[in-house]
């Protein structure tokens, strides 16, 4: 019989631990719909202690949608697995992005959803960061918010994996992939910077510092200038969940309403996480919403 379910909010700005559900069992389509519930009211949710194989968690994630391949990551992915990362750091390895960011903002349909399992924790830090953009947009002021409703950025997958990330582009490197050759073809892509999230229908800011590279139609000072201003405001107290990991802790995240940073300060401590991308749609902004 199927433990009780209970969720507790982790903060006032987002996120919840879930409790009652072992992901390496079946689950009751009523206990998914209050997972999915729950998904949509909190955004990020954190399923403690899950002894679950790489299968489990794509199962898990499929009930979310379809699992992506990344054909750029593919060297960094489980053998047989090619929807499953290995973000493994030690010694040998130091952590890489360390910068509030949206997975994959660069393609035209960013990922939904992305799921991590922590099967190797460091003793001390590693914490991961999330920040709510819904708060962050309603924050602004009126006028703001009626300016940037008004504005595209531009997003860049060549920025991402370029100069200003040495670390990510090493990391290509010894795994024998070229990026500036792997990304010389991929276009920029343009998203509002504010997009109606589809499920719940609320407004949320939509920016992510590694891939864009200018808002349209404004200078290259108004434009930095604004982008400034929002890096800034995104990093508000106010707007934040700080997630301490603990081995088997299973958090899936929704990117198109959240930012995060996974905090690099563990070196040169071992950390293993499983990551998986739900495909997602291309943003939009809903002018009656």
């Amino acid at each position: 019989m199927e433990a009780a379910v209970r969720i507790e909010p982790v903060s006032l700005a987002l996120g919840a631990r879930v409790h009652g559900v072992d992901l390496s069992r079946e689950i009751t389509e009523e206990t998914w719909a209050r997972i999915k519930a729950a998904f949509a009211q909190h955004s990020v949710l954190i399923f403690p202690a899950q002894e679950i194989t790489i299968d489990q968690q794509k199962a898990f994630g499929r009930r979310f949608g379809e699992l992506l391949v990344h054909e750029h990551l593919l060297p960094f992915t489980v053998a047989g697995h090619p929807e499953c990362m290995a973000l493994h750091n030690n010694a040998q390895k130091p952590p890489g992005l360390n910068e509030w960011h949206t997975d994959n903002s660069g393609w035209p349909e960013p990922p939904r959803a992305t799921i991590l399992h922590a099967k190797i924790v460091t003793d001390l830090g590693g914490d991961t960061l999330f920040s709510n953009m819904y708060l962050a947009y309603e924050a602004l002021s009126r006028p703001m918010q009626a300016l940037l409703t008004g504005l595209s950025a531009v997003h860049d997958v060549r920025k991402a994996f370029g100069a200003d990330y040495a670390n990510l582009q090493r990391s290509l490197r010894k795994s024998g992939i070229d990026p500036v050759e792997s990304f010389r073809h991929r276009e920029p892509v343009v998203h509002p910077l504010v997009r109606t999230h589809p499920e719940t229908r609320r407004r949320a800011l939509y920016l992510s510092a590694p891939y864009v590279t200018h808002i349209e139609g404004l200078s290259r000072s108004e434009s930095r200038a604004i982008l400034d201003l929002l890096y800034r405001h995104i990093e508000t107290s106010e707007f934040i969940y700080r997630h301490r990991w603990t081995k088997g802790d299973l958090v899936i995240w929704d990117n198109r309403c959240t930012q995060h940073l996974a905090v690099a300060d563990y070196y040169p401590q071992e950390r293993l996480m499983h990551r998986m991308n739900v495909a997602g749609e291309k943003p939009q902004l809903d002018p009656e919403a």
